[in-house]
């Protein structure tokens, strides 16, 4: 994976899953261990001790102290060794006996890390999501994996005409498939557009809440930069809304695990929350089946060897803005 993709935050877990117990991430081919002081602050580092280079992950959090299931070595939250439990009192402490720890900050549901340049780690650059855990939305939450470059996954989020035929259940409108012009907002960290289209038949829970004559509904579609997808459906009446956001962590050039949260301001019984869920992940599964199919290198390397139509301009924003940030291999 190319070293300019460090320098991003990266939503690599739910903050739900995260506690004091470390947990084993894997981003741009590298193991970060994860866990939360006594406090409840999450922290991460390069998960390898110093020592033998063992995983923290079978190891535990004491005193706010990360230990080494190994030999029992002990790291305070600034990654210092404290502790060597064979060493005879008064021994001092290699000054290298040190993990590598990186910035990390919660927000948004998610545990989002910084592995490049700690220096460029701003914050106020994790995109925000309003709506989680806000009054009046009902939350669910996910994960799925794709044999696939990440890019290829973000791209499938940014498609504005593919759904009547891979997503032929909601969609079934093959023979009305054309996408309305794009006015697509190029941002420096993001990219976004608003699409319209044909209302999709109403299935499941949704028989239920929406009437077949209503406005059409809108759904923005927005990346940020360079991993995360976001979809916020407008069905066109009563407010009603319902938000996706992804968080598709690049493994490595192959491999990309998608952590998502959905949120709805309608249907807020937890008795709707199995239909959602299922939704979503019938969703992945007819994408999957196409996406692994594409060349596994970074989209915006592609050049001349897809032909991008104007109904893609999204698709061809985000290649725009990656090729800019991300030189060449």
């Amino acid at each position: 994976m190319h070293e300019a993709l460090n320098n991003f935050w990266y939503a690599v877990e739910h903050a739900a899953a995260l506690a004091t117990v470390p947990r084993q991430v894997t981003l741009l081919g590298n193991k970060y261990v994860l866990y939360r002081d006594g406090s409840g602050q999450p922290h991460a580092a390069l998960d390898r001790c110093p020592h033998r280079g063992a995983s923290f992950k079978n190891g535990w959090v004491e005193s706010d102290c990360l230990r080494c299931p190994y030999h029992g070595w002990s790291f305070d939250l600034k990654g210092h060794c404290v502790h060597i439990p064979v060493d005879q009192p008064g021994v001092p402490i290699p000054a290298l006996a040190r993990l590598e720890m990186l910035p990390v900050h919660e927000a948004s549901g998610f545990i989002w890390i910084f592995p490049g340049d700690p220096a460029k780690a701003d914050v106020s650059l994790i995109p925000d999501f309003p709506e989680f855990n806000a009054p009046g939305w009902r939350a669910v939450s996910g994960e799925y994996a794709w044999d696939a470059n990440f890019s290829r996954v973000v791209e499938s989020g940014l498609d504005t005409s593919h759904a009547p035929f891979v997503h032929k259940t909601f969609f079934s409108n093959r023979d009305d498939a054309a996408v309305h012009p794009l006015d697509v907002n190029d941002q420096p960290g993001s990219v976004s557009c608003l699409v319209t289209m044909k209302p999709p038949k109403p299935l499941g829970v949704f028989k239920y809440v929406l009437k077949k004559k209503r406005n059409l509904p809108t759904t923005w579609l927005t990346c940020f930069l360079p991993n995360i997808n976001r979809m916020d459906v407008d069905f066109g009446m009563k407010g009603y809304r319902f938000v996706y956001m992804g968080s598709n962590i690049p493994v490595s050039s192959t491999r990309t695990v998608t952590k998502w949260i959905e949120v709805r301001n309608f249907i807020r019984q937890p008795i709707g929350d199995r239909q959602f869920i299922k939704d979503t992940v019938n969703t992945y599964n007819e994408d999957r089946a196409l996406v692994e199919t594409q060349h596994q290198h970074f989209s915006w390397e592609s050049g001349q060897k897809e032909l991008l139509l104007a109904s893609d301009q999204l698709i061809l924003a985000y290649r725009k803005r990656m090729a800019a940030l991300i030189p060449r291999a």
